[in-house]
């Protein structure tokens, strides 16, 4: 088991290897996608169980039998390759002590390995925490929640089981209506892609590798193709004007607040590789069929390259053939357990509907229900009702009653309710909620205002946001100014040629990170 683990570990990195190798090539043959599914080959890898009878590639020379014309003996006369494959004495060594070294260095590596993937999983649970908690639900697309918070720097998609799409407080300011669509598609793509379950696969075998730094690298060129993919994705068929629109939706959403599992818009890093990609053309289908032949050759002399293997045992010998006995009596069958019956009379009574007409169903129906009773419970006792509606579990529970009529039977009284009308009356309350939380504001919005106006209290939020994003336009312009002066001063001082170069080439990049710091709307 521990060289299945080592030789694991082993082949799973030389595949990294090989995929932060070809990545590049592959995605500007065949595009991001072919370049993403690259990293399908370390994961296959690392749950591939050894092969019985397989002979991997980097077996050790003494492992090898001179007779079996291993590659590393082919070269040497017959005498040499048996002395190499001779095993070396063993020296003498306390009891005890180097056996216990294998168990030592595989307790210490679990550990690491659920140590770092419980700090990782921590990190995203506090970040998520935060801003679902600083944020305010815009709306919902279909089974994802749509968050305006300020704890994210940009649009991010996260959540496996609660899809969530986090967006940024000034989201609707700076963002222009064709950008913040495009944003949007972005996010929910990572969704539909199942983006969230292949990261949270990665970060399983980062963790089994959280000493390897080949794997750290691998994780980060990871991230970058899945966004590459998701962009290729959005864009699929678009032109020329949408394929602006997005750069410009890329560029206002550079943040570094990533958490480990989700997927945000655009990482800082990444900026270059994803503007490069948006001006890539449509690829032919001779290029599409070359980078499959890629990957699909990658994928099979990968994995059969860094396959582990186990000796297969040789069958057991045929036992010998017991001596024949008398056929026993078989004994005489049970006798076959009283049934009993049991007789349930379950009524029905139908609620009113939401205009005072009745529901389906008869009032005052009656049906009659047997049940064979084998006496299964204890005592013999009969089965338990099962109850249809109302609290499960609970007897007497809201929508049920039960009793035992004088003859024995249990009656059920079960009531069928409107879903509809229960689902309008809790949507009702959450706008009444949402309309006093305005008017508490001081922004009254009527209550059958439409979501949107009523998660923004009529457009007073976004008011307030455009206010913000005024002063700062006025700082930004007043530091603008600040830095046009000083560089007129270096200009006019009295300095070497050299010096002055410096100085000015300190001031552009101040002004260029404060472009990038206040990331205001464009007009």
């Amino acid at each position: 088991m521990t060289s299945w683990m080592v030789e694991t570990l082993i082949g799973s990195t030389i595949l990294m290897l090989l995929v932060l190798l070809l990545r590049r090539p592959v995605a500007r043959l065949a595009g991001a996608h072919a370049a993403y599914a690259l990293w399908l080959l370390p994961l296959l890898r690392m749950v591939l169980p050894p092969i019985p009878g397989w002979t991997p590639l980097f077996v050790p020379v003494a492992a090898a039998e001179p007779e079996s014309g291993h590659y590393a003996l082919a070269l040497m006369p017959p005498a040499d390759a048996a002395a190499y494959t001779a095993p070396l004495p063993m020296p003498a060594a306390e009891p005890g002590l180097v056996a216990d070294w294998p168990v030592l260095l595989l307790g210490l590596w679990l550990a690491g390995a659920a140590l770092w993937l419980a700090h990782m999983l921590w990190r995203y649970h506090r970040f998520m925490r935060a801003a679902v908690a600083a944020g305010q639900p815009l709306t919902r697309v279909g089974a994802i929640d749509v968050i305006v918070s300020p704890a994210v720097d940009g649009p991010m998609a996260a959540g496996l089981w609660r899809r969530r799409i986090l967006l940024p407080a000034d989201f609707l300011a700076r963002y222009t209506p064709a950008e913040r669509r495009l944003a949007l598609l972005h996010e929910g793509a990572h969704h539909d892609r199942r983006d969230m379950l292949a990261n949270m696969a990665a970060l399983v075998v980062l963790a089994l590798h959280w000493w390897n730094p080949v794997a750290h690298a691998a994780w980060r060129a990871f991230r970058a193709d899945q966004e590459l993919a998701c962009d290729a994705t959005v864009l699929a068929g678009s032109d020329g004007e949408a394929r602006a629109a997005y750069g410009r939706a890329v560029l206002k959403s550079a943040t570094t607040r990533i958490p480990a599992a989700a997927c945000a818009m655009n990482h800082k890093s990444q900026l270059k590789d994803r503007i490069a990609m948006m001006k890539h053309r449509r690829i032919g289908p001779a290029r599409l069929a070359a980078g499959a032949a890629i990957v699909l050759g990658s994928f099979g002399l990968g994995l059969a390259a860094t396959a582990s293997g186990i000796d297969q045992p040789a069958p057991p010998a045929a036992p010998a053939p017991p001596a024949v006995t008398a056929a026993p009596i078989p004994p005489a069958p049970p006798a076959p357990p009283e049934v009993k019956r049991v007789e349930k009379i379950v009524m029905i009574h139908a609620d009113e509907g939401a205009k005072g007409k009745k529901a389906k169903g008869k009032k005052g129906e009656r049906r009659t229900v047997i049940v064979m009773n084998h006496g299964g419970g204890p005592g013999g006792a009969e089965p338990p009702v099962i109850k249809m509606f109302g609290e499960p579990g609970i007897a007497g529970g809201p929508g049920v009653q039960e009793w035992t009529d004088k003859d024995g039977r249990k009656i059920v009284m079960l009531r069928r309710f409107d879903g509809e009308k229960i689902a309008a009356e809790k949507m009702a309350e959450v706008r009444e909620r949402m309309a006093a939380r305005c008017a508490a504001e001081g922004n009254p919005v009527a209550k059958d205002a439409d979501m949107g106006a009523l998660a923004t209290c009529g457009g007073a939020i976004a008011k307030r946001v455009e206010e913000a994003m005024a002063k700062a336009r006025e700082a930004q312009a007043q530091s603008a100014a600040a830095l046009a002066k000083a560089k007129d001063a270096i200009a006019k001082a009295d300095m070497s040629e050299e010096d002055r170069k410096i100085a000015i080439a300190a001031l552009d990049r101040a002004q260029r990170q404060q472009v990038m710091t206040f990331e205001l709307k464009r007009d």
